[in-house]
């Protein structure tokens, strides 16, 4: 009997020169800058500059997990490490498969060096290798499973493995055996029996009760964070109460891209057993739900808030402003929400439109500001974008007046409790976005 394939999920780095945005040949400056980044941590920030006086411009970026792939500042970022659910729900499933399989995620263990996670991989001795990539990690990725190639099958998965980039970097990289489009938890099971080479359609899994827990025994399971709520203490559980989003903004990635349109509500008993599991077992100290959008199902959100109340662990998540009553809101609030994220975009109701975003402006504006004035001490984060069709300077610049006369700035100049970011609106090869302006001549 031929012995079943050992399979690596892998989350490599995503480091760059700042000035040429080159990735090789840097192995040797991220490891100086990975001691100095230490040595501040062990001795202070004056020690460390001392003993390691030089300054290399290196920047690092995120990859699975993200919705936004990007490149997020300077070496080892604190402040956001997004958990690799796909990898860590397609790694639980193997192992209920029966199939040997691990998660290597060197962004949230902050081991940077491309070499190390090469010997890392080489040293696993796996059959199969699984990369998550990204449009923003693409050229990385690419040299990355060339080097693989030489002791093992090689894979790409994720939302930037759509329809329209997968023919082309199918044929133009003949030592990739596999590609595992859009939501691969199913799919990597199926490819371990069959290993037959080629594409592998998305496979989007709607019952999320029946599937095994995300798999959270790998190293930097417990490092990755999203600093976004005042006074949280850490590790940091990220969870998804859903997959999904019934939503259909144009731009959106992983809604089109990842899971085809479609939603999987888990059933809050379900995401309490998870919650329990995890933090007897790692520890965890506050839940942050990175869903699509978190609050879906009034009834179903009601009876998760009385489950959370009882666990008496604070929580926030990522959410749509108007899918919730204000009842239901507050009643989030009363059971130890700390911390609500809306993604806005902009109050111009022209623009809106023009995403498909199908918000009222003056709804929105109205359960913005009543929150921010009746819960001082709630974490309120919105975001905003510039560069969406049909958003003159003008337009933005009325965004930011409105949001900084709700008492909101940008990230770290003002009230930590009330923030906004601005994220430039990329149109990412798979959603609507992309296909409305290639069609017209306007993107790649």
């Amino acid at each position: 009997m031929k012995k079943p394939p050992k399979i690596v999920l892998a989350n490599p780095p995503f480091v760059r020169h700042g000035e040429t945005g080159n990735f090789a040949d840097i192995d040797e400056l991220t490891a100086y800058m990975e001691a100095k980044t230490e040595a501040a941590r062990v001795h202070g920030l004056k020690t460390a500059r001392e003993m390691y006086p030089e300054n290399f411009d290196l920047v690092a970026g995120v990859r699975a997990g993200s919705r936004w792939p990007h490149l997020t500042g300077k070496l080892a970022p604190d402040t956001y490490t997004p958990f690799p659910f796909l990898l860590a729900y397609a790694s639980g499933n193997l192992k209920a498969h029966g199939f040997e399989a691990r998660v290597i995620d060197s962004i949230a263990s902050r081991r940077h060096q491309y070499g190390r996670f090469l010997a890392e991989v080489r040293e696993h001795k796996p059959d199969i290798v699984v990369i998550e990539t990204s449009q923003a990690t693409e050229d990385i990725d690419l040299w990355l499973c060339r080097q693989i190639a030489g002791f093992a099958e090689t894979a790409l998965a994720g939302p930037h493995i759509a329809e329209a980039t997968v023919n082309r970097l199918q044929a133009e990289n003949p030592h990739i055996r596999y590609f595992l489009q859009g939501e691969y938890i199913q799919s990597a099971v199926r490819l371990a029996q069959t290993r037959k080479p080629g594409v592998y359609e998305p496979e989007v899994v709607l019952d999320m009760d029946a599937l095994p827990f995300p798999d959270r025994d790998f190293p930097g399971a417990d490092m990755v964070r999203d600093a976004w709520i005042p006074g949280m203490d850490w590790p940091q559980l990220q969870i998804w109460g859903s997959k999904g989003c019934p939503f259909k903004c144009t731009f959106c990635l992983w809604p089109q891209t990842v899971f085809q349109g479609r939603t999987a509500p888990r059933s809050p008993e379900n995401i309490v057993a998870e919650i329990r599991e995890c933090v007897a077992r790692h520890g965890y100290r506050h839940i942050y739900f990175d869903d699509d959008t978190f609050n879906l199902g009034n009834e179903r959100i009601s009876r998760l808030c009385d489950l959370l109340k009882e666990l008496g662990i604070p929580w926030g998540g990522m959410m749509r402003i108007d899918t919730s009553p204000l009842p239901l809101l507050e009643k989030m609030i009363a059971c130890g929400c700390a911390g609500m994220k809306f993604g806005l975009e902009s109050f111009d109701a022209k623009v809106l439109a023009g995403i498909n975003k199908k918000l009222d402006p003056g709804k929105l504006f109205h359960t913005v500001s009543y929150l921010a004035r009746k819960y001082p001490k709630l974490k309120l984060h919105l975001t905003t974008m510039r560069g969406l069709p049909g958003q003159s300077d003008t337009v933005h610049a009325m965004d930011l007046g409105i949001l900084q006369a709700l008492g909101f700035s940008n990230i770290g100049r003002g009230d930590a409790f009330r923030t906004y970011q601005v994220s430039t609106c990329i149109p990412y090869p798979g959603t609507a976005l992309h296909a409305e302006l290639k069609a017209a001549g306007t993107a790649a």
